[in-house]
């Protein structure tokens, strides 16, 4: 990646346990830091000491049928079956880029809706909530 270089959104995907989710739309990260205030007799206002973080993720997808003999793509139903089972998702957030950065972390599915509005096609939309860390790195 040469220095200076914007990242294009349309190539940033997630990957669920190494498979990509079919007709992604788009994505988002968000990462917020608990900030403990602290007031004394010796402070006219607050003091701020940052804490904890935790992080979310977020997406939308058409859904539609995965194309057979696809092994590295979920579809909107298979997120949902790992929400019902409770079950902690290994996710990377890249544009797959040799050289770019890319998120690494572990996330349950905290939502999952569907928008079934008359004469648009079916898309559908999860919320995730980071479990632990969230490690950057570079794709190599």
């Amino acid at each position: 990646m040469a220095a200076g270089q914007i990242y294009q959104g349309g190539a940033t995907r997630f990957s669920y346990n190494g498979k990509t989710l079919y007709h992604t739309k788009g994505c988002k990260l968000q990462i917020s830091t608990k900030m403990e205030e602290i007031a004394t007799k010796d402070t006219s206002g607050s003091v701020v000491t940052p804490s904890n973080y935790s992080w979310s993720a977020s997406t939308e997808a058409l859904v539609a049928d995965i194309p057979a003999g696809s092994t590295t793509q979920l579809g909107f139903i298979d997120i949902v079956q790992l929400q019902l089972a409770k079950t902690a998702i290994d996710i990377e957030i890249t544009d797959g880029v040799l050289g770019s950065w890319i998120a690494i972390g572990q996330v349950f599915v905290e939502s999952a809706d569907i928008d079934a509005t008359v004469d648009q096609s079916v898309s559908g939309s999860f919320s995730f909530k980071g479990n632990g860390d969230l490690n950057f790195t570079i794709l190599d």
